[in-house]
């Protein structure tokens, strides 16, 4: 008897499939319990599953039906939140495989916030992943899960073991809990949320593309962090449309968090290369705004960029403030660029001919800089463009701590254009130059093959300035300020470019008597002309 409910089971599991469109897979298996071991019981738990699914055939009590891929892993385990306690490490995922946590009886994320109901956990705290995502795996979907409990420092990877690791390419991760409890309010940490190790074109969040269900993932309070890139020659990853160090409202920060960063681009030897962090450039700029928020470690970062970080584009978001882009989360740092020479060709903004409402970052409401450039090594080439730094969603101030930007130790050949500076008392900061950096031919500021010597450490255009005391240029040590190109920025208040800041302001500014109001000047000017560089 018992038998023939479970097949019924399984064939409505099927069937509910078929028509909700949630997923499409030429293969399935369905997960009837939360067991962990492998015996053959006449029921299918996960671990049991991926076995079956690696295989491409029935394992113990798992039933693989159908043929071809890729492998759809539903679940039909009672009704309501059910948890997977994991005792030791899931075997790797090596085909492509659907792991549909939204197929389990009451999970839906049709809303948000969602409602998920297949919970996996350690509650050992194992030296181990969640799920792995190995060789093999192309092209597979996680979808509706709480993955919480892998906090271990040790064992698999050391410091990067993560709820979801990832060593294969063209994958979805999306609609997940990655280091809360399924309230999405209550942190439960793993040491990462996901781990991209040497992998391409993976998308955590939204592609972009309008779906039946939410994309986003909630990924906050894990340990060491919450989405990083590591290893060799990583590109075209997108992670986008996430709620990242928030709680499931994206109203206030999650707790446990202050030792991390949300989300780490670096690769060693690298590079990392043609990642996005927010709007692609094509799809839906709502869908893909992620929110990264309450990272507050006084070393710690929104979004940090370091070894290996090459021509990567963060573009869309909202850092350091809530969901609404109006109220502040604060990160020490929004968004952090180095300290490594191969730190360069990053772009926060606007590539050049893209909607400019679109492409904009509001980085606004962290405790310490908006966007600190860190080139004590020779981090340079790198672009400020066309974002809200110290304004809110709608223009109004919302300042960072001290500084909208800041350039430390020698920043060299870095473009900050068009962007709208409030709030803060210093909206650039330039804090020693001239002597670093430099020799890059992919420079944003001279596209000739003998690279930027000699040329202009910070260049500075059409930033519309309100308030605070425009540019500081501080010499350090025996690094002096080396000449820095300041042309057409609006300095000063609201009644007139000669007030607040006038002294930062170049010359020409003053004899250009239609420039009346900053609205018109940043509306009008500003933004027209589109990308200065080459």
């Amino acid at each position: 008897m018992q038998a023939n409910h479970r097949l019924v089971a399984r064939a409505l599991s099927a069937i509910i499939f078929a028509f909700t469109g949630t997923a499409h897979a030429a293969s399935n298996i369905t997960v009837d319990d939360t067991g962990d071991t492998t015996i053959n019981d006449g029921l299918c738990n996960l671990r049991e599953a991926i076995i079956a699914a690696n295989s491409q055939q029935s394992f113990d009590g798992c039933l693989f039906s159908g043929s071809g891929s890729p492998t759809t892993i539903s679940f039909a385990i009672g009704s309501g939140l059910q948890t997977i306690n994991v005792g030791s490490q899931l075997p790797p995922i090596t085909v492509p495989v659907v792991i549909d946590g939204l197929t389990q009886p009451g999970a839906s994320c049709t809303a948000w916030p969602p409602t998920l109901e297949i919970q996996i956990s350690s509650p050992t705290n194992g030296q181990y992943n969640g799920l792995t995502l190995n060789p093999g795996s192309d092209g597979s979907t996680i979808r509706g899960l709480v993955i919480n409990g892998f906090n271990n420092n040790q064992g698999y990877a050391y410091n990067f073991n993560a709820a979801i690791n990832i060593v294969s390419g063209a994958n979805h991760v999306e609609c997940n809990f990655l280091g809360t409890l399924a309230d999405g309010t209550t942190a439960a940490p793993n040491l990462r949320g996901v781990d991209i190790n040497s992998a391409n074109n993976n998308v955590i969040g939204s592609d972009g593309t309008a779906k039946a269900y939410f994309a986003r993932n909630l990924i906050s309070g894990n340990t060491y962090g919450q989405v990083d890139t590591r290893g060799n020659a990583l590109s075209g990853n997108i992670i986008a449309g996430n709620y990242i160090g928030t709680d499931v409202t994206g109203s206030v920060a999650m707790s446990n968090q202050g030792g991390a960063d949300g989300v780490d681009i670096n690769a060693n030897p690298g590079p990392a290369s043609g990642n996005y962090v927010g709007w692609n450039g094509s799809g839906d700029p709502v869908l893909m705004r992620n929110v990264i928020s309450g990272f507050t470690g006084t070393t710690y970062a929104g979004v940090n960029m370091t070894v290996g970080a090459y021509a990567n584009v963060v573009a869309g978001n909202y850092i350091g403030t809530d969901a609404t882009g109006t109220k502040a989360i604060p990160n020490f740092f929004g968004i952090e660029l180095g300290s490594n020479s191969s730190v360069y060709g990053n772009v926060i903004g606007n590539l050049g001919a893209q909607d400019p409402a679109s492409a904009r970052n509001v980085i606004s409401g962290n405790s310490f800089t908006g966007v600190d450039i860190n080139a004590a090594n020779g981090t340079h080439d790198n672009a400020v463009i066309g974002n809200y730094i110290g304004m809110d969603a709608t223009g109004a101030p919302l300042g960072n701590g001290q500084y909208g930007i800041s350039m430390d130790y020698a920043s060299a050949n870095t473009l900050v254009a068009r962007n709208w500076i409030a709030g803060q008392g210093t909206a650039i900061r330039f804090f020693g130059s001239g002597s670093f950096g430099g020799g890059s031919t992919a420079s944003f500021i001279n596209n000739s093959a003998g690279g930027n010597t000699g040329l202009p450490a910070l260049d500075s255009r059409d930033n519309c300035v309100l308030g605070g005391t425009g540019v500081l240029v501080n010499a350090q040590g025996a690094n002096v300020p080396s000449p820095n190109t300041f042309a057409n920025n609006w300095w000063g208040a609201g009644s007139g470019p000669n007030t607040s800041g006038a002294s930062s302001a170049d010359g020409s500014i003053a004899a250009t008597p239609w420039l009346t109001v900053p609205a018109a000047v940043c509306d009008d000017t500003i933004f027209r002309n589109g990308f200065e560089a080459p």
